[in-house]
């Protein structure tokens, strides 16, 4: 499986990885925030971004909201080096999310902020049984031209699932997002932004088939201080 990510994420990373990549690990680590005495019912995955770590998020508070709003999180440390080494998906898959399927969660949903948005994307994509929702931050959509093909089509629901110079896990994904988003087979996405983040423009793809009520925004960039506020409002309106 082909899981290399587009020029414009691959290329500032490369340039990290240089001067000292943080190693993987196996298993791949996360900070939870529940013991099997405390269990919620409903768990949130968060994939941090490229640059930031599972810390970052309990840094920033946001396995808070799940303590008041009655769900549990585990922030993962699916840092740039498991994308580097495709190893992101099997690590995910087997030691975050069938574990915490075993231990009874009965929902499972992902949050991904930027590059972690793309990361979600691809596994609700290649095990979307294993997903009930997915959040997504300021997500990483892939390469731009990707997102023009798509709007030459006449939107998402109207595209075919090809495109010339389009990579399998493109398809995958912008695939995994239509069929999501249809009537029939929808799956609760839920999309938050800042409204001068550099990839807002990007996401009219997104809001043209989202529920207009999952969408949620704000004045702000592609920062930890739009992030942080997003989530708040995400978290009290959550409902598995």
């Amino acid at each position: 499986m082909d899981l290399r990510l587009t020029t414009a994420l691959l290329l500032p990373a490369l340039l990290t990885a240089c001067l000292g990549m943080a190693p993987t690990e196996i298993p791949l680590p996360g900070i939870a925030t529940a013991d099997t005495a405390s269990r919620n019912r409903s768990l949130v995955i968060m994939l941090p971004g490229r640059g930031d770590r599972a810390v970052t998020f309990i840094n920033e508070g946001f396995q808070e909201a799940g303590e008041r709003f009655g769900f549990d999180t585990i922030a993962v440390d699916a840092h740039f080096g498991y994308y580097m080494e495709r190893s992101l998906l099997p690590r995910l898959h087997e030691d975050i999310i069938l574990p915490a399927r075993q231990a009874g969660y009965e929902k499972v949903w992902l949050l991904g902020i930027s590059m972690g948005g793309f990361g979600s994307l691809l596994y609700a994509s290649e095990h979307p049984e294993q997903v009930d929702g997915v959040i997504l931050l300021a997500p990483f959509l892939g390469d731009r031209s990707t997102i023009e093909q798509i709007i030459s089509a006449g939107g998402l629901r109207d595209w075919s699932g090809q495109a010339p110079g389009l990579e399998d896990y493109e398809i995958r994904v912008w695939s995994w997002l239509r069929d999501a988003t249809t009537p029939l087979d929808m799956t609760p996405l839920i999309l938050g932004y800042g409204l001068s983040d550099g990839m807002a423009e990007g996401y009219r793809v997104l809001t043209d088939v989202i529920e207009p009520s999952s969408v949620y925004t704000l004045e702000g960039g592609h920062k930890w201080t739009t992030w942080g506020p997003l989530w708040e409002r995400i978290a009290a309106d959550l409902r598995f």
